[in-house]
């Protein structure tokens, strides 16, 4: 499967000079740290435990668009990824087996801690409940409701359930990709790039 991951010089160099690259948690944004550690799991349960210890995923593209445009358009991320730096977009041919694939929009959803829906009737359902429990729009869900929530979150990783109306149908999905390691002889192709935010 080819992915696309974008990825700091350093961490190209790094990857060179080790032969792999592997994130750790001090690598992973800091701002959702439940939908981190959520997305952490899920790799470990859907694809196997991390190569080393107090490793983090590795993100990448599957489908940075839709299906017509894989690969992200440097003309675009040039000018909105963050921090300022040199960076590099590399193309890996890793095994399927290896990869955790997931919507890019319904992942918003988890970072923001909120249920996810397949459909507008399951989404009254889940706010009747809520409202009959007293909640109110801008507060906090009741702590009885989390276990739902994280449940609805395994829909993300169903790409072809998440359909139209409520959600794009696969081909036309940001579909973002998650694994533990780039293995040297999986890179296909490195085109570097600076960011000009």
């Amino acid at each position: 499967m080819i992915i696309w991951s974008i990825q700091t010089e350093r961490a190209w160099i790094n990857l060179q000079r080790e032969g792999r690259l592997i994130a750790h948690a001090h690598h992973q944004a800091d701002n959702w740290p439940d939908a981190y550690r959520w997305i952490t799991g899920q790799l470990s349960k859907r694809i196997g435990p991390s190569p080393v210890n107090e490793a983090a995923p590795l993100w990448g593209w599957y489908q940075w668009m839709d299906e017509k445009n894989k690969r992200p358009d440097l003309r675009s991320v040039r000018h909105h990824w963050a921090p300022p730096d040199n960076y590099v977009l590399l193309e890996v041919d890793l095994p399927d087996d290896q990869v955790l694939l997931s919507d890019f929009d319904a992942w918003h959803i988890v970072l923001n801690n909120g249920y996810m829906p397949l459909d507008e009737k399951s989404d009254d359902i889940f706010h009747q409940k809520l409202e009959q429990a007293g909640w109110k729009s801008g507060q906090p869900k009741p702590k009885d409701f989390l276990p739902e929530i994280r449940k609805s979150w395994d829909h993300i990783f169903d790409l072809d359930t998440m359909k139209e109306p409520y959600w794009n149908d696969t081909p036309q999905k940001s579909i973002q990709a998650c694994f533990w390691e780039i293995p040297l002889h999986k890179v296909k192709s490195i085109r570097p790039f600076t960011t000009l935010k």
